[in-house]
């Protein structure tokens, strides 16, 4: 009994950060939209955290094709690549060209 209701817990748990991370983005998203730049976010950093979440997304297909369960880790996982893409895709909306000092004393 003991052992189902901890197993039941850690689902909720794990659900909930899934849901927390995904919730995290939101504030990314505003300042972006709201200050239209997006000169002083590294899109080297999320260059890298797209392809972390390209490689997380494969494991979790990978599980459910060879185990037949792992769905949630799936929908986790490519949810969070949606995201990280979304991001990344603002980043680069916002991405202003840098003013050059040659263009400054022209």
């Amino acid at each position: 009994m003991m052992n189902r209701l901890i197993l039941e817990g850690a689902t909720i748990l794990q659900a909930s950060v899934g849901v927390l991370s995904l919730i995290a983005y939101v504030p990314q998203w505003r300042t972006l939209h709201a200050s239209k730049s997006s000169q002083n976010i590294a899109l080297s950093s999320w260059a890298i955290w797209t392809v972390s979440s390209v490689i997380a997304t494969l494991y979790a297909v990978v599980q459910v094709l060879a185990h037949g369960r792992g769905w949630a880790l799936v929908f986790s996982a490519s949810t969070n690549l949606v995201f990280v893409l979304i991001t990344v895709a603002l980043i680069a909306k916002y991405r202003r060209p840098a003013v050059s000092a040659i263009s400054l004393a022209a």
